[in-house]
């Protein structure tokens, strides 16, 4: 799959059981060999095809994404993304969240991967706290991911817990400072988005 250029349109996509789980379009920021890097513009609409697992957040009658938006850093083989927040009318940096999922994969419309639940907070004042421990558990439980690869995902935790106690983060703090092209025009689902082909 070749890169993409800044402000094209990349479909985020979770792929949950062999199907198409959830479905956000995001704007590429920055696209080398060592990382990806997309932002989701504030008022994008997620798309949601039929699975026989719902989406938690379809469930909860999310349909879009409130906020100042999301960045999101991924390096290639990684089982995590590093998410950046902002907050308030100021718009101030809050901090890292370092959110379990799959490696990225690239497709010809932007990259596959599947939330896992699990997740971690650093803050810009410091410290940093576990996130969603009890819904991970719950959802291996229900078996929305095998005993295998729930020990995979607890490793990762782990790994990523000791790389923040270490303070040894590999991400460029500058990202903090990012703001959005404002010409950017919020994305949206492609036409035949539902049925667009795995790899």
């Amino acid at each position: 799959m070749g890169s993409f250029a800044p402000g094209d349109m990349a479909l985020r996509r979770e792929v949950l059981h062999g199907r198409p789980w959830a479905v956000t379009p995001t704007r590429v920021v920055l696209d080398e060999p060592g990382l990806l890097v997309v932002f989701t513009v504030p008022g994008t609409v997620f798309g949601f095809p039929r699975h026989r697992y719902p989406h938690g957040w379809q469930a909860a009658g999310n349909t879009h994404w409130r906020g100042h938006g999301k960045l999101q850093l991924h390096r290639p083989g990684d089982a995590y993304s590093v998410d950046l927040y902002w907050q308030g009318p100021q718009r101030r940096f809050a901090g890292w969240y370092l959110n379990l999922q799959d490696p990225f994969r690239r497709t010809a419309l932007g990259f596959d991967t599947l939330d896992h639940a699990l997740d971690y907070w650093a803050p810009v004042e410091g410290g940093w706290v576990e996130r969603d421990r009890e819904e991970f558990e719950e959802q291996l439980a229900a078996g929305k991911y095998t005993a295998e690869q729930g020990e995979a995902i607890r490793r990762t935790g782990k790994e990523v817990a000791a790389m923040l106690d270490a303070g040894d983060t590999w991400w460029d703090p500058a990202w903090a400072g990012f703001a959005p092209d404002p010409a950017w025009p919020v994305p949206t689902l492609p036409d035949g988005w539902e049925d667009y082909p795995l790899p």
